[in-house]
């Protein structure tokens, strides 16, 4: 069993109501948490189950779920967070990412577009 969550978009502008993500173990999943990435569970390279980005979970999806051995979901949350404590944070992520990558040589097309891609990841 396969599971496939593409990465979210995290260039959009911010909005009155501001969301983060957060990977849960499907058990903590509950109705009405909306997906935060499309989900696509797949057995043996068939897709078996899907459900878009923005889907309010129902009881039954997470049945369909739990049937389907999937293991955790990406839901969006409401961001309570000040715009001073997301930048704060941002910035400390960057910092430890920067750390991370220290030896790491970013000219290397590969490497930079991995740097650039775990930098998105985490603002998300």
């Amino acid at each position: 069993m396969n599971f496939t969550a593409t990465m979210p978009d995290n260039t959009q502008r911010r909005d009155a109501m501001e969301t983060r993500l957060r990977y849960l173990p499907i058990a903590d999943a509950t109705e009405g948490m909306l997906l935060g990435a499309p989900l696509v569970l797949s057995e043996h390279g068939i897709n078996t189950f899907s459900l878009p980005v923005g889907h309010a979970l129902t009881e039954s999806n997470i049945r369909q779920m739990n049937v389907r051995h999937a293991e955790f979901v990406c839901i969006q949350i409401p961001d309570e967070r000040t715009l001073e404590e997301r930048d704060a944070e941002w910035a400390a992520s960057e910092t430890r990412l920067r750390h991370i990558f220290r030896s790491a040589d970013l000219k290397n097309p590969v490497m930079s577009r991995l740097y650039e891609t775990v930098l998105a990841f985490r603002r998300g």
